[in-house]
C-alpha cells in the first residue's frame, strides 16, 4: 500500500510533464506556421479581388461608392488611400489587419475545440485551419470573408463560452449584426448557430427563459444589422437603395446553384494538399456521433460541420471561400482530431501540418508584384489625374473602371443584361484606356474570336475604339494603314488625339505627325497621307521608356 503511495504521484507527473511537452510543441508549431505565412501577407502578388476591394474603399473616400451591401469593411480602411504610395502597397497595409482577424480567428477555433475535447487538441485545430493550403495562402488577404469569419467565429465563441448572459448576447448580437452588414454569406452559417442555440437550451436548465433569451439574441442580430446598414447606406447618396434591392435580387437568384465547374476541382485540390484536415473533416461526422457525450454536444459539432455541404450548392467557392466555411468546420474535426492524437501523439500531428504549411511555400508560383507595381506606377505617370477604364478586376484602385467585375458571377448577370454594358459607359463618360491583364480582353484585341464573356456590342466597340500602346495599356485611337480607302471611324471616346508615325487626313483636313485634333463622338473619314498613321487619344502621351513587364500579372489561386 505504502508503495502504491508512493509511486502514484510520479506517474501522475510524468503524465502531465508528457502533456505539457505536446502542448508545447504544438505551439511552437502554430508559431512557426505564423511566421512561415508572413512573407505571403507582405510579399505575395495582389489577387483580382483585392483589387476590386480596393478600388471601393477608394470610392468611399472620394465619396462615389454607392452600393451599401458587402461594403461596410470600406469604414475601416478609408484612410488607407490617403497614405503615400502606390495601391499595392495600401493593399499589403490592409493585409496586416486581416493578419489581426486571422488571430482572432485562430483564438476561437482554439477555444471552441477546447470546449469539446482538451487544449493541445483545441490548439492543433487551430493549427489544422491554418496550415491548409488555401487559408495558409487566402487567410490574410484583402477581402471580406477574413473579418466576417472573425466576426461570427468571436460571437460563437462568445456564447459557448459564456452562455445567454445579458453582456454576452449584447456583444455576440452586435459581431453576429455586423457580419450581416458585411457579407451575405452570413446566412451560411446559421447552422453553426442552431447548433449552439440547442445546446445552451439544452444544458442550461432554464428552457423557458433560455428559450426567451434566444429569441431576443435573433432579434438582436436582427436589430443592429438594420442599424448598421441604415448607418452606412445613409451616407452613400439617394441611390443606394436600390443598388441593395439590385444586389439582394442578383444574389437570391444565383447565390444557391451548382457553380463553377473549376471550384469542383478546387475542392480535390484542397484535400490534397490539406490531408490531416481532410480526412479529419470527413471522419467527424462518424466520430462524433460514436464517441460518448451528450446528444446536445454532437448537435452543436454537427452543426459546426455543416457549412462544409456549402461546397455543393454554393455559387461561388474558390479557394479565398476555405477561409470563412472552414473555420467552424475545424471546430467540428475536433474529435477526429482528439482520436488521431491520442493514436499519433499530438508532436507528430503538429510536425505533418507544420510541413505541409512549408510544403505551399515550396510550389509557391512566380511573384508578379513588382509587374504590378510597374503597370500601376506608369499608370500614374501617363494619367496623374487619372482617366476611367476598363479592365477586369479595377487593377488601378485610384482610377474610376466604369465597367463590371468581371467575375463568373458578375459576367453572368452582365450577360443577361442585369448589369450595365461597355457600351452604356462609353455613352456615358470618356472611357481612354482599356488594361488589358485578362484573357477576355487579350482574345477581344488579339483575335477576331467570338468572345463568349462579352456581350456582342461590346466585343465589336472595343475592337474597334483601343489600339496598343504600351504593355497592358490600350488607348483609345485608330490604325490607318497605307494604300487603303478612307475609312469610317466611329469615334466613342471624345477629346485630344494626336497623329502619329505619320500624315493623317480627318474629313478631308490635313494634321502633320504629332499634330493635335480635338474629336467629339460621331463618325469620321480618316485616310494616311503616304504610310500607315496612327489617332492615338490623348495630347501627345509620351510612352513609358521601361519595358512593359511581361504577362501573367497575376499570381494563380
Amino acid at each position: 500500500m505504502d508503495i502504491a503511495i508512493e509511486q502514484s504521484p510520479p506517474l501522475a507527473t510524468g503524465r502531465t510533464t508528457s502533456e505539457g511537452k505536446a502542448l508545447r510543441w504544438v505551439v511552437a508549431a502554430l508559431l512557426a506556421t505564423l511566421a512561415l505565412q508572413l512573407p505571403l501577407v507582405l510579399n505575395r502578388a495582389i489577387n483580382w479581388d483585392e483589387f476590386y476591394h480596393y478600388s471601393q474603399v477608394v470610392k468611399l473616400a472620394n465619396g462615389t461608392l454607392t452600393e451599401p451591401l458587402q461594403t461596410l469593411y470600406t469604414r475601416a480602411f478609408v484612410w488607407v488611400p490617403g497614405l503615400p504610395g502606390l495601391g499595392v502597397e495600401h493593399i499589403i497595409i490592409i493585409r496586416l489587419f486581416m493578419l489581426a482577424c486571422e488571430l482572432t480567428t485562430l483564438a476561437c477555433i482554439a477555444g471552441m475545440a477546447t470546449r469539446f475535447t482538451d487544449r493541445t487538441t483545441g490548439l492543433l485545430c487551430a493549427l489544422a485551419y491554418l496550415s491548409a493550403s488555401f487559408i495558409f495562402r487566402h487567410g490574410t488577404s484583402f477581402r471580406f470573408d477574413p473579418p466576417a469569419t472573425a466576426l461570427l467565429m468571436t460571437s460563437a465563441w462568445l456564447l459557448l463560452r459564456w452562455g445567454l448572459r445579458p453582456p454576452t448576447m449584447l456583444a455576440a448580437a452586435l459581431l453576429a449584426g455586423t457580419s450581416t452588414v458585411l457579407t451575405v454569406k452570413t446566412m451560411l452559417y446559421a447552422p453553426v448557430f442552431v447548433g449552439i442555440a440547442w445546446l445552451l437550451w439544452t444544458e442550461g436548465g432554464r428552457q423557458r427563459e433560455d428559450l426567451v433569451r434566444l429569441v431576443v439574441l435573433a432579434f438582436g442580430v436582427m436589430s443592429f444589422a438594420a442599424l448598421i446598414y441604415a448607418l452606412h447606406a445613409g451616407t452613400l447618396g439617394e441611390e443606394s437603395g436600390d443598388e441593395a434591392r439590385n444586389l439582394v435580387s442578383r444574389a437570391g437568384s444565383s447565390m444557391f446553384t451548382l457553380g463553377n465547374p473549376l471550384y469542383r476541382w478546387f475542392i480535390f485540390v484542397f484535400a490534397i494538399t490539406s490531408p490531416l484536415l481532410a480526412i479529419a473533416t470527413l471522419a467527424a461526422p462518424a466520430v462524433i456521433w460514436r464517441e460518448s457525450g451528450s446528444n446536445a454536444h454532437k448537435i452543436a459539432l454537427t452543426g459546426m460541420w455543416l457549412p462544409l455541404t456549402t461546397l455543393l450548392f454554393y455559387q461561388n467557392t474558390a479557394p479565398y471561400y476555405y477561409v470563412f466555411m472552414m473555420a467552424p468546420v475545424a471546430v467540428a474535426a475536433s474529435p477526429a482530431i482528439a482520436v488521431a492524437q491520442r493514436r499519433y501523439g499530438a508532436r507528430f500531428i503538429a510536425g505533418v501540418m507544420l510541413l505541409c504549411a512549408s510544403a505551399v511555400l515550396v510550389i509557391e508560383p512566380e511573384n508578379t508584384t513588382e509587374r504590378q507595381r510597374q503597370i500601376q506606377r506608369e499608370a500614374e505617370r501617363l494619367f496623374p489625374k487619372g482617366v476611367s477604364y476598363f479592365d477586369a478586376c479595377a487593377m488601378l484602385g485610384t482610377f474610376p473602371k466604369v465597367n463590371i467585375f468581371m467575375t463568373p458571377w458578375g459576367i453572368q448577370h452582365y450577360l443577361t443584361g442585369n448589369l450595365p454594358s461597355m457600351v452604356e459607359a462609353m455613352k456615358r463618360e470618356p472611357v481612354p484606356l482599356l488594361v488589358k491583364n485578362d484573357w477576355m480582353f487579350d482574345d477581344a484585341l488579339r483575335t477576331k474570336n467570338k468572345v463568349g464573356v462579352l456581350l456582342p456590342q461590346d466585343l465589336a466597340a472595343i475592337r474597334d475604339t483601343y489600339v496598343p500602346f504600351w504593355g497592358p495599356f490600350w488607348i483609345a485611337g485608330k490604325i490607318v494603314t497605307t494604300g487603303n480607302r478612307p475609312v469610317k471611324w466611329n469615334v466613342r471616346v471624345p477629346g485630344a488625339y494626336t497623329v502619329r508615325d505619320g500624315a493623317m487626313i480627318i474629313e478631308g483636313r490635313r494634321f502633320a505627325k504629332d499634330e493635335v485634333i480635338t474629336l467629339n463622338r460621331g463618325t469620321y473619314i480618316l485616310s494616311a497621307e503616304e504610310e500607315s498613321a496612327r489617332l492615338l487619344w490623348g495630347n501627345r502621351l509620351a510612352k513609358p521608356v521601361s519595358n512593359p513587364p511581361k504577362e501573367p500579372y497575376f499570381m494563380p489561386f
